[in-house]
């Protein structure tokens, strides 16, 4: 028995070390495989058996194959895979808005100056053919620059949805993969055996996901993995994957789960990574910079218009509009169209040059803002139709609609000013501006003759160029700025946002990179590491052969003695 006891040992030993060869091998095979982790075998001996007054050990076995993890650097490889594939996201279209807000020599600010300053050098010469044509040609291009910026933020927009909608198949793709590894992994563990690639393949799927979702995981006693939204919709469940729809709603793209019968929306809070990064510049980022460039051509052409309508041309025409004016005047939403928000007070309004100012009794109030409108209505009659409408936010606006004056080629002017009018709780007036203005702005003064450069006819008369060419300076928008220092500030917030996008992509990039070399000391393969394991395991192959060769030897002597 006790040959027989170390020929088994010393079989047991050459299998076991031939086995931790093959691991390290396969190790070393891996070195630049992407999330594999380095394994190990897990040795343990076989019970010893009673041999008169010992216990003799029966030698080794490989009781299972183990692979390095490290749980805590695999949670924050997955937080930053999330912070980078936001800042990724954003960084290719502020590049371009950073375009289209452009502080070179050519942009919309230098467009505004000109102008300007076409109508400056008509003052100084009022009844020129040549500078008539120039200050109605600078009208075009001005109105043409800001219908392109228009179309520009717009295309953006749809650059956006187009990206969502061409990963949307991917990431549904990974998500059945996950389901299908955990069905793996809980059918191979059931038996004992282990499911180390399997689990390789997983983690590198849930980091990409965090990259473009930033999904939540965790696992389970069975060994699977379960996935879900940031805001906690779920989308895989044990080897069950749910899918993403993408809903085309008019020009608008929504993201969609399906749970059984019911349909949640993914936007917001439901969703992290490179997904919510895009969906913030185009639902939040651009409808801002869309908003101030509307109100800024709005404010543009309801000055311009406003004084040139009370000038007058070469061949004595007046009232005549410079831009076409804006088809509606938009205030900004209230919480509900019932609500009591005005006390009452002197509503200054004009519509196609005609008074039409009017006073809510503060003693029958307080009025709502359906109220407010229908009082507009009775003023202005058929001229002029005022509604409360409700917004894409769910709030309220009052909206100025005026008759289309064919003659013109342009809606009739409206002139509003509330400031006279008393509000309740805190609540604002009404101040107006057109959505899609900057994109539907054009000219609507045709000929030369009618461009009203003063307040009569006479040939000399330069005193409405004069007052126009003033609006130059003048802070025309909100109060506070002039038309070029507003494009400034848009310009500028594009510029800081861009430029703390970089940072955070480097900041974000490095961090993963650090975390990644951290990841690849801890649990990644090294070769330095494994050769050592390979001459190890190498020379425990060599004593085994050794031991069996010299028990060999043992039994021959033995049989000889027999003999």
């Amino acid at each position: 028995m006790g040959l027989a006891a170390a020929l088994n040992a010393g079989k047991t030993s050459l299998f076991t070390n031939q086995k931790s060869i093959e691991i390290t091998g396969n190790n070393i095979s891996n070195v630049n495989t992407e999330g594999y982790s380095r394994q190990k075998p897990v040795f343990s001996d076989f019970p010893s058996l009673n041999f008169g007054d010992f216990f003799i050990g029966q030698g080794v076995k490989v009781s299972g194959v183990v692979r390095d993890y490290d749980v805590f650097v695999s949670e924050q490889l997955l937080d930053k895979n999330q912070q980078l594939g936001s800042e990724d996201a954003k960084s290719t279209p502020l590049a371009e808005l950073e375009r289209i807000f452009s502080v070179g020599d050519e942009n919309l600010a230098t467009e505004i100056d000109r102008f300007f300053d076409a109508w400056q050098e008509l003052s100084t010469n009022p009844s020129g053919q040549v500078e008539r044509d120039i200050v109605i040609q600078r009208g075009e291009l001005l109105a043409a620059e800001f219908n392109t910026i228009a179309r520009d933020l717009e295309n953006v927009q749809n650059n956006i949805n187009d990206t969502v909608r061409s990963e949307l198949d991917a990431v549904n793709l990974k998500l059945t993969q996950i389901a299908d590894l955990n069905q793996r992994i809980q059918n191979l563990e059931s038996t004992g055996q282990t499911a180390n690639s399997f689990r390789d393949q997983r983690d590198l799927l849930l980091q990409e996901l965090t990259y473009s979702l930033g999904v939540q995981s965790f696992p389970d006693a069975a060994g699977a993995i379960n996935v879900q939204l940031p805001g906690g919709l779920p989308l895989v469940q044990s080897g069950t994957a749910l899918q993403l729809e993408a809903v085309v709603q008019g020009d608008d793209l929504k993201l969609e789960l399906a749970i059984g019968n019911s349909r949640f929306d993914v936007s917001g809070r439901n969703l992290g990574g490179k997904f919510a990064g895009l969906l913030e510049i185009r639902d939040q980022f651009v409808p801002e910079l869309q908003q101030d460039l509307n109100k800024t051509a709005y404010q543009l052409v309801q000055q311009v218009n406003s004084r040139h309508e009370q000038g007058t041309g070469l061949d004595g025409s007046t009232g005549i509009p410079f831009f076409q004016n804006p088809g509606n005047h938009t205030s900004q939403g209230y919480a509900s169209a019932t609500s009591d928000y005005f006390t009452g007070g002197t509503i200054a309004l004009q519509v196609g040059g005609e008074d039409r100012s009017f006073t809510l009794d503060p003693a029958s109030g307080p009025y709502s803002l359906d109220e407010l409108a229908s009082a507009i209505n009775s003023a202005t009659g058929a001229d002029l139709t005022a509604t409360t409408s409700q917004q894409g936010d769910g709030g309220y606006a009052l909206v100025l609609t005026p008759a289309y004056d064919l003659a013109n080629n342009s809606p009739l002017s409206v002139q509003v000013d509330l400031s006279a009018l008393g509000t309740t709780g805190g609540a604002s007036v009404p101040a107006f501006s057109m959505p899609s203005m900057a994109n539907l702005m054009a000219m609507a003064l045709q000929n030369p003759s009618q461009v009203a450069a003063g307040s009569s006819s006479a040939p000399g008369d330069n005193t409405n160029a004069l007052a126009i060419a003033a609006l130059k300076d003048e802070k025309a928008v909100n109060g506070e700025d002039t038309f070029v220092s507003f494009y400034g500030k848009m310009a500028a917030r594009v510029g800081v946002e861009a430029s703390q996008n970089r940072l955070a992509q480097t900041g974000s990039q490095d961090a993963l990179t650090q975390l990644q070399n951290l990841r690849d000391a801890k649990v990644g393969v090294s070769l330095e590491e494994e050769m050592i394991a390979l001459i190890k395991y190498q020379r425990g192959f060599e004593a085994s052969a050794k031991l069996l060769s010299t028990v060999d030897e043992m039994m021959a002597t033995v049989l000889t003695i027999k003999q």
